[in-house]
């Protein structure tokens, strides 16, 4: 006998701890959502509250050592979605929409952040009775503010399936506001330091930004790039999972170890693997999104669960309110004014405002590079200012966007091949009167039945109209080779059997085109639980259906301009 005993690893306290948490993070997580979502709420906000009742303010199940175990997770869950986002952004929609972007972004990213920066210099003054430190803290918190967090509104964008001019603008200012941020967060780190008697490099700051950037993209690029050359060499769905998985994954690593934007990286590869791969990035995306769900929920839950009631003071909350209200009324002002300068539609100047509302990753980022530069009150002030703040957006924001969304009449039109087929029965497409084939029916008959009809399969039935086999062109071929019997040849000599292929009125069109594709056909009877054929219906059948209506949707978007 092997003793193996000794060579198992035993897992730490720490690590079962992890283990299990994560497993109860993602199940009441999602119990949570589905609870939101029935409220007619946005299923972030089901996991952020969820993440607060677990986390620091709540029962402490997910405490700070717990929180620092999932880290990466979270740069996995940031790096899905700014791949994802990247995606939304084709050559086309730069082409219709680039020049509206840059005049949108550059409107409401400066206003809020001078909204932000005179209003905390003058109440702060008030607050922390020094006026250096509240001008230098305004000039800070104002570039920070200038940032949208991309996650929590491209997840209630897609939860909605919105599509349309608007979802399209805001899909693009927050791809392009991390840039913006950067290089106001250089520019106010270097006059904050003048106000507060450093004497600081301000080309040093500017070339920071710059850096961060044009690495950002120069990354994103080459990832992207290389990505495209592995996945061209692959059709099988389990591989380009795993391809563009690690590619994500060596790109964010990269990212972490240079010290760049991890978003702006993601973000960059997948607008040039949509660019240069149109067909195969649809693939791509869909495998992506649909194996990032469990990050997305823990990425939410983590985020209410930092949340620490605790330590807040009543100048924190102060400050707080200050900056939440100068920068909302900064964003919502700014990003109306841009719209209606850009020309865009009566629509995005309406509902565009609140669809910029939420901060996180970048502003934190960006909260704890001032707290290495700026050590002491004003440093720690950014970190419980941002922090705060970010908790009170990731709570407000989702419901901001889907009202935007659902008022802007786009949620649900963002409307897939997958979409139609798995929200279309089958009883609304099949032939409900096709041409039928009796058991006993000659061979001259069904030759005629043939040149009548466009089918290229036909049921064949009994008296009872019970469902019996099919008979399809290969059928009247073979019967063909024994041409001298031809008149004794009848429906039921010819017919395949057709028991394995069934399926009825109520299922979906998906299932109906799986079936086909597992058993390498092209039609389906349908039948009732007697076997009494009720209806048919072929695979162009299926296409031509779903094809109408992903016009008729297509139409509708453009018609909205």
């Amino acid at each position: 006998m092997f003793d193996i005993g000794n060579k198992i690893p035993m897992l730490s306290s720490i690590e079962l701890n992890a283990i299990f948490l994560l497993g109860l993070i993602l199940f009441v997580g999602i119990m949570g959502a589905r609870s939101f979502q029935k409220l007619k709420l946005p299923q972030v906000v089901g996991y952020i509250i969820v993440g607060i009742i677990l986390g620091q303010s709540g029962l402490n199940i997910i405490n700070k050592e717990i929180i620092e175990t999932f880290v990466p997770f979270n740069y996995f869950a940031l790096g899905i979605i700014g791949f994802t986002i990247g995606g939304e952004l084709n050559t086309e929609v730069f082409r219709r929409y680039g020049r509206q972007f840059v005049i949108i972004l550059l409107a409401e990213g400066l206003t809020a952040f001078f909204a932000v920066f005179l209003l905390v210099g003058i109440l702060g003054t008030f607050i922390l009775g020094n006026s250096a430190y509240a001008w230098a803290l305004g000039l800070l918190l104002g570039a920070i503010a200038s940032a949208t967090a991309p996650a929590v509104t491209a997840n209630v964008l897609w939860e909605y399936k919105a599509r349309g001019p608007l979802t399209t603008t805001v899909l693009g200012i927050v791809a392009l506001d991390d840039g913006l941020a950067l290089i106001l967060f250089a520019l106010a780190s270097s006059i904050a330091a003048v106000i507060l008697g450093a004497n600081p490099s301000l080309s040093s700051a500017i070339s920071r930004a710059v850096y961060e950037i044009g690495m950002g993209i120069s990354v994103g690029l080459i990832f992207g790039l290389g990505l495209i050359q592995i996945l061209r060499k692959y059709a099988e769905k389990d591989k380009i999972l795993v391809f563009s998985l690690c590619g994500i994954l060596f790109a964010l690593g990269l990212a972490l170890i240079m010290k760049i934007d991890m978003l702006l990286v993601a973000m960059t590869m997948g607008v040039i693997l949509i660019n240069r791969e149109p067909r195969l990035s649809r693939d791509v995306f869909k495998l992506v999104s649909g194996f990032a769900m469990p990050f997305y929920i823990l990425f939410f839950v983590l985020v209410g669960a930092k949340f620490n009631v605790h330590t807040t003071t009543a100048k924190a909350i102060a400050l707080v309110l200050i900056y939440l209200l100068s920068r909302t009324a900064g964003k919502m002002a700014g990003a109306s004014f841009g719209a209606k300068i850009a020309g865009a539609s009566k629509t995005v100047r309406k509902y565009l405002p609140y669809c910029l509302l939420g901060q996180a990753g970048v502003a934190i980022g960006l909260s704890i590079l001032a707290y290495q530069h700026f050590p002491g009150m004003i440093g720690s002030s950014i970190i419980v200012v941002v922090t705060l703040a970010t908790f009170v957006s990731e709570i407000s924001a989702p419901l901001c966007v889907r009202y935007a969304v659902v008022n802007a009449q786009e949620a649900g039109l963002n409307i897939t091949e997958d979409d139609v087929l798995s929200k279309t029965k089958v009883g609304e497409v099949m032939d409900k009167n096709p041409p039928r084939v009796y058991e006993n029916t000659p061979i001259k008959d069904i030759l005629d039945i043939f040149g009548e009809s466009s089918y290229q399969t036909y049921p064949v039935v009994n008296r009872g109209n019970t469902l019996r086999g099919i008979i399809t062109i290969e059928s009247i071929r073979k019967a063909f080779a024994y041409s001298e019997m031809g008149r004794l040849i009848i429906a039921h000599d010819i017919m395949e059997p057709a028991a394995t292929r069934r399926i009825s009125t109520d299922s979906s069109l998906l299932e109906a085109e799986e079936i086909m594709d597992k058993y390498g056909v092209d039609y389906l009877p349908i039948v009732n639980g007697k076997s009494i054929l009720e209806g048919f219906m072929e695979k162009r059948d299926i296409h031509r259906f779903v094809s109408s209506r992903l016009i008729k949707v297509k139409e509708e978007l453009d018609s909205r301009g």
